[in-house]
């Protein structure tokens, strides 16, 4: 199906994505919703609360209406399989992110000179291909941990058969010193470009806002969504103090920061937004079908088919997609509103015994699994 919502940014330059204005972060999954979608939840929000009656539901099963996908998908750059790892890093950590960080950090070094009326004697200017390095020494850490970041300079011979300490390629690199100036003075955007607290214009995440709308564009830009879409939570473990960070004991990550995503089947991350709890613009009522809608956006009106658990499942939500040219699919709490009645409390003899009822294009199914699951 033709799309609504005007071209493509997939050819906009790298130096968009990093502004000073906040603003300028704002991407096609922020705006408003369409009159036309609003004006037929209104319609609907008139119907549902007949849709748990006798006569809105009926067991008279036939094929929903699915329009054709003819989207192109899949990938959009000219890598290929024997291409280095280090190159679709790049393809995803865009070369001017590094000049970008390395004038934030030297921004903000001065800056912070100014403020205490002296210069840091150790510290000079450091360069995006510095800062890669600097970067680079992380990404290693993160696969040869070790207790303190200290020790991976250590010159200590008698820690070396409890821990792999003393790496010659850190030592290389940059000495333990400079690494902790850098760490000092690190920033990703500039302190002044920031609204003040209580306002619109205040951001939650501005220190790193640069970083999540490069990777953003670069995840929509290098990968053409393919038709099937699930939408669901991921966690990224942190145990640092942060007012954002979520605790999930049911989770394999319990704490950490909530991250809300749409994926490709295989995996792939088309796009995500990360919860800020109780300062997030979603929070309240209703919080799974805003994400849901967020980031739904970009594929309106060209037949993609979404998926998602009954955190995020609500009847409203599923007509809100279809009417917008999204069709989806997901598991449901009974008690929701909409939920046909005769589904509530089904009746069956043994696994894999099903009921459904269908109005239209919506179909609600009650299955017997290990117990019984509604979609």
């Amino acid at each position: 199906m033709a799309s609504r919502d005007g071209e493509s940014d997939s050819d906009s330059s790298d130096d968009d994505l990093y502004s000073s204005s906040a603003d300028s972060f704002i991407s096609d999954t922020d705006e408003d919703d369409d009159p036309n979608s609003q004006s037929s939840l209104e319609t609907f929000s008139s119907q549902i609360s007949d849709s748990e009656g006798p006569g809105f539901w009926s067991s008279d099963l036939h094929p929903v209406s699915v329009a054709p996908f003819s989207e192109e998908t899949g990938p959009s750059h000219d890598l290929t399989p024997n291409d280095n790892i280090l190159s679709y890093f790049f393809l995803m950590v865009s070369e001017v992110f590094f000049e970008r960080v390395s004038n934030e950090t030297n921004r903000y070094a001065a800056q912070e000179f100014e403020k205490r009326g002296h210069r840091d004697a150790d510290w000079i200017d450091t360069s995006p291909q510095e800062i890669k390095a600097y970067f680079g020494l992380h990404i290693l850490m993160g696969t040869n941990q070790l207790p303190s970041v200290d020790m991976y300079w250590s010159q200590n011979k008698l820690l070396v058969y409890i821990y792999v300490i003393g790496n010659q390629g850190f030592k290389d690199t940059m000495s333990r010193s400079r690494f902790r100036r850098l760490t000092e003075y690190l920033h990703l955007n500039d302190n002044t470009t920031q609204g003040p607290l209580g306002s619109p214009e205040y951001d939650w995440l501005h220190k790193i806002r640069p970083l999540i709308e490069m990777t953003r564009r670069n995840f929509q830009r290098y990968m053409m969504p393919g038709q099937c879409q699930s939408i669901d939570e991921g966690m990224i473990r942190y145990k640092g103090h942060y007012f954002a960070k979520q605790y999930t004991p049911c989770k394999p990550i319990k704490r950490g920061m909530k991250v809300w995503m749409r994926c490709e089947p295989n995996g792939y991350t088309n796009d995500y937004k990360i919860y800020l709890g109780k300062h997030d613009e979603m929070q309240g009522q209703s919080l799974g079908e805003r994400v849901v809608k967020h980031l739904s956006k970009p594929l309106k009106w060209k037949g993609h088919h979404l998926f998602f658990d009954r955190y995020f499942t609500s009847i409203p939500l599923l007509q809100n997609l279809e009417v917008n040219g999204i069709y989806a699919c997901g598991t449901i709490n009974t008690n929701r509103k909409g939920f046909p009645h005769e589904l509530k409390n089904p009746t069956f003899s043994g696994r894999g015994d099903t009921e459904q009822l269908q109005h239209d294009n919506w179909v609600a199914t009650a299955w017997k699994d290990a117990k019984p699951v509604s979609d």
